[in-house]
Order: C-alpha cells, then sequence, then structure tokens
C-alpha cells in the first residue's frame, strides 16, 4: 500500500476511492481463477507513473524496524522528501530511509537537490555509511550515495569502495566532546608558528625583521 509502515489500510486508502495500482502477481488457483497481486506503492498516484519500472520486488518480512542494509551493498529505493542539504530516500525492503547528502546526489556539483531529484522519483543508491543516531537510542543513520552507482541500471561505479570508505570514515568522526565557540567568550590562543600563547600565527612577531626609523 505505502512506502511507509501501515497497521490499517483505511490509513491510505478509502472504500471508493479511485487510485493507480499496478500489476506485480499472477497466480493460477487449482479451481483455474487467477489471483491477481496489486501494488500501490509502486506507482505514482498523481500520475500513474512507474515508479518501480525494473519491477525489484522488496524481500518479504524485511521491513523490520531493527534491520538496516549492508555497508557498501547497492540497492534501488524512492525518493520520499527533498531538502535543502539532500534528499532522503525509502529503500526497498527496508524500513529504515537513508539521506543522500547534496554531494553524492551528482558527479557534478548541484546547488539545489530539486534539480536533479523529485519526491517520488526511483533512484539506485550506495550505502556509504550507517552508524548509531545519537538522537535516538538504538537507532542509526544510514548514509547514501546517488553519484557512485549508475542510474540506469544500477551498476556500482566504485567496486572497490576506495571513495565510499573515505564517506564512510568521515561519517563517523563524530566531534561530540568538542566545545562550540561562543559570542563573547575569551579563549587562550596558541600560536602554530612559535608555540606561544595569546596571539595568533598572523598576528606572530617571530622571524620578521624591522629598520629602525631615524628621529628627526
Amino acid at each position: 500500500l505505502s512506502n511507509r509502515r501501515v497497521e490499517e489500510a483505511d490509513e491510505v486508502v478509502q472504500v471508493g476511492e479511485e487510485v493507480f495500482v499496478k500489476v506485480i502477481k499472477l497466480d493460477t488457483q487449482p479451481n483455474g481463477r487467477t489471483k491477481i497481486g496489486l501494488s500501490l506503492k509502486d506507482v505514482s498516484q498523481e500520475n500513474g507513473r512507474d515508479l518501480n519500472p525494473s519491477n525489484q520486488a522488496s524481500r518479504p518480512g524485511a521491513e523490520n524496524p531493527d534491520e538496516y542494509p549492508k555497508l557498501y551493498s547497492v540497492h534501488q529505493g524512492n525518493v520520499v522528501s527533498v531538502r535543502d542539504y539532500g534528499a532522503f530516500v525509502k529503500l526497498d525492503g527496508f524500513y529504515a530511509q537513508g539521506l543522500v547528502h547534496v554531494s553524492q546526489l551528482a558527479t557534478w556539483k548541484v546547488d539545489n537537490p530539486s534539480d536533479v531529484v523529485n519526491v517520488g522519483q526511483r533512484v539506485w543508491v550506495k550505502v556509504v555509511a550507517c552508524e548509531p543516531d545519537p538522537k535516538k537510542e538504538g537507532r542509526k543513520k544510514v548514509s547514501l550515495s546517488m553519484k557512485l552507482v549508475n542510474q540506469d541500471d544500477g551498476e556500482d561505479l566504485d567496486k572497490s569502495n576506495i571513495e565510499a570508505e573515505s564517506l564512510t570514515d568521515r561519517a563517523r568522526y563524530q566531534p561530540n566532546d568538542a566545545k562550540r565557540i561562543e559570542l563573547g567568550a575569551i579563549y587562550n590562543t596558541t600560536c602554530t608558528k612559535c608555540g606561544g600563547h595569546g596571539h595568533l600565527a598572523s598576528q606572530c612577531f617571530t622571524g620578521k625583521k624591522y629598520d629602525l626609523i631615524e628621529d628627526d
């Protein structure tokens, strides 16, 4: 019915409502009749566009809130939200969503994510990080990349994971203990040139020569 978890069908559809559906299964019964399986989530309810043209099926029972995709695995999913900083993608077969940062949307510089993706669009992504979420106990933050996957056929363009590993290391570095600089606060600075305190390297006099000016 939907890419999100649904407890009751009436959360998504109502009796008599017209919807777009896709035929995903035809099962011939012993009595000769055909049982037809339909999907709403594979079709845009706005215009009837097929959101799953490759017909990749979700794994039965896989949408477990405690289950996450494997690091560096490639998946297909639907864009569920677009923000200034990137796009959130719901992966097929998983309950969790992942963020494709604006820097990972394309191989070129992207200023506006909506120029590259739209809500409901089917995309291929690679999992580049899956780290514990400090704001939600027991949950994980999933980071994804579109530019490391061929959007036509899902081919992994970073099979050696060289670029993906660098993104993983970046996601794992969380300077949670770092103190924020506050307006009006006074800090004891250390010069990187001479090692002295109380001034910056740009203000350091070490090594500078000055000419004496004679008095008139």
